[in-house]
């Protein structure tokens, strides 16, 4: 089995220094994690490793494979990723073949052994039929997970894991962690894992480097570095893994405000010729009271986000009604009144910003639902959300290229919050955010419904947001309600065997500690 040595690797790109001074050792059947906020240099130099770093691109210091240098020709750098080191790129179903099926992909991978080839699509969660597929025709988590595959099945030496788990709900995300865990000790395969998610890394790997600003700032065994952080970053990093007592004031419960009675949405296929609609919502039923927190958890295909936009009038149900402080509606016909209630913070925060307008534009768009008296009173509101968000007014000038995603959260926020709507709609609200991002959105989303009176309507697919933003949890199964209930409740007496699968798939926690 191969093993990895960098001495003092350097990378400058176009005169800037990306990487510098990057030096450690990844022995034959060693689990190392690479955690760091975004943009601190973990994917270009998992890249350069595999020599995958740009043309232009100038290196210093050496990088070897079993003692020899990497080649310096492309022709030999192939040689080295063919079999000793499988780079698995961030999103890595975008690399696929376009042209060729699944199975095929597979078998080109592993020989013309299609036995092989269905055992790998089973393992990473694809069934027999998925092979048939080309990429266009599966979804993004599919062809991630296809990717994955892909990359096992030339049965690397050292594999580079770079966010494997990016884009997956839950349950696929522990299969696929459990998978790589397994193949890397069954056959000593060495593995550096980069990931966002110190859980993640906690799991699988024994050392762990903490890296920013393209440098390695902190590294060691896990326990130390995990129990004992040096720096500033890495405290930061690993809060977003830890489960934290919640300390904060909570807004008083009070009468019903929003209800779902068999709320039913179906989709017609828009190609492909005649096809039956299909179902994403089945008779959603649920309620909540002013004040209180309900995540809407369940996979990715559950239906979460079709019944919050249809709830925030963005889409319509094909049947049932929904019911916001006694004013029924199916989503689209929804009044301006009740529209003006609800804000909607969405999954994607760089999608739902138009790239062309400053974001105090963006911002602003919400009040054109505003009389003119509210709107006379809309500049001391926003001064007083945005100072809340921590953030100043001077940034509105701005557009959002100039923005890390975890800032534009907090714009898509004060965006929601502008009409002071009564209940906000949080869709994956901590998908898009780096490790440092996680933990200081979720307090300061605890602060925002104790300081504001909020209402909070949680979509996610993670048990560790569920956990911390959420008073009670209705659980989404394609479609259709499972359960419902305090979570402690679910993790104690699940009665589905959904349930339980979805609970059993969250990934540990690191442990309590207090808040910084």
């Amino acid at each position: 089995m191969a093993s990895l040595k960098l001495d003092s690797f350097g990378l400058v790109l176009d005169g800037t220094p990306l990487l510098e001074e990057i030096g450690f050792v990844l022995e034959a059947e060693q689990a190392i994690g690479l955690i760091g906020p975004r943009g601190a240099g973990k994917s270009i130099l998992a890249l350069a490793i595999s020599g995958l770093q740009p043309a232009r691109a100038r290196t210093t210091g050496s990088i070897a494979v079993d003692g020899a240098p990497l080649p310096a020709d492309e022709a030999g750098r192939a040689k080295v990723r063919s079999k000793q080191i499988v780079t698995l790129i961030q999103n890595a179903g975008d690399a696929l073949d376009p042209l060729r099926t699944a199975a095929d992909q597979l078998r080109l991978a592993i020989g013309d052994n299609a036995a092989s080839a269905d055992r790998l699509l089973g393992e990473v969660g694809l069934e027999a039929a998925d092979g048939a597929r080309y990429p266009s025709e599966l979804s993004a988590q599919q062809r991630q997970c296809l990717g994955l595959a892909l990359a096992l099945a030339r049965e690397p030496e050292l594999l580079i894991a770079d966010e494997p788990t990016t884009g997956l709900d839950f349950a696929a995300q522990r299969r696929l962690l459990d998978l790589i865990g397994r193949h890397q000790k069954e056959r000593g395969m060495g593995l550096l894992l980069v990931s966002r998610d110190v859980r993640a890394v906690a799991m699988l790997c024994a050392r762990v480097m903490v890296m920013a600003g393209g440098r390695i700032i902190e590294s060691g065994i896990k326990e130390v570095v995990f129990g004992y952080p040096k720096q500033e970053i890495s405290r930061r990093a690993l809060s977003s893994g830890r489960q934290r007592a919640r300390t904060l004031m909570r807004t008083p419960i009070g009468g019903l405000l929003l209800e779902a009675n068999a709320a039913t949405r179906r989709v017609r296929p828009k190609a492909g010729g005649w096809r039956p609609p299909t179902l994403i919502l089945d008779k959603v039923t649920f309620s909540m009271r002013a004040g209180e927190s309900v995540a809407v958890l369940g996979a990715s295909g559950a239906g979460k986000t079709t019944l919050g936009r249809a709830i925030a009038g963005l889409d319509r149900l094909s049947a049932g009604t929904l019911s916001f402080d006694g004013h029924l509606y199916r989503g689209s016909d929804i009044s301006e009144t009740v529209r003006r209630d609800i804000g909607m913070v969405f999954a994607e925060p760089r999608l739902s910003f138009d790239p062309r307008r400053t974001v105090g534009e963006s911002i602003a768009e919400p009040l054109r639902l505003e009389d003119q008296r509210q709107l006379d009173d809309s500049s001391a509101r926003l001064v007083e959300i945005v100072t809340a968000m921590g953030l100043t007014t001077s940034v509105f000038n701005r557009h959002p290229g100039d923005f890390t995603d975890g800032e534009l959260m907090r714009f898509a926020i004060v965006r929601a919050l502008v009409t002071r709507p009564r209940l906000v709609i949080l869709d994956e609200p901590l998908a898009a955010l780096d490790i440092t991002e996680r933990a200081e959105m979720m307090v300061l989303l605890n602060r925002l419904r104790a300081d504001f009176g909020l209402t909070l309507l949680v979509l996610s697919r993670d048990v560790e947001t569920v956990r911390m933003l959420a008073d009670r949890v209705v659980l989404l199964d394609k479609g259709q309600v499972i359960e419902t209930g305090l979570l402690a409740q679910l993790i104690e007496g699940a009665q589905s065997p959904v349930t339980r699968a979805l609970l059993a798939a969250d990934l540990p926690a690191l442990g309590i500690v207090p808040v910084f």
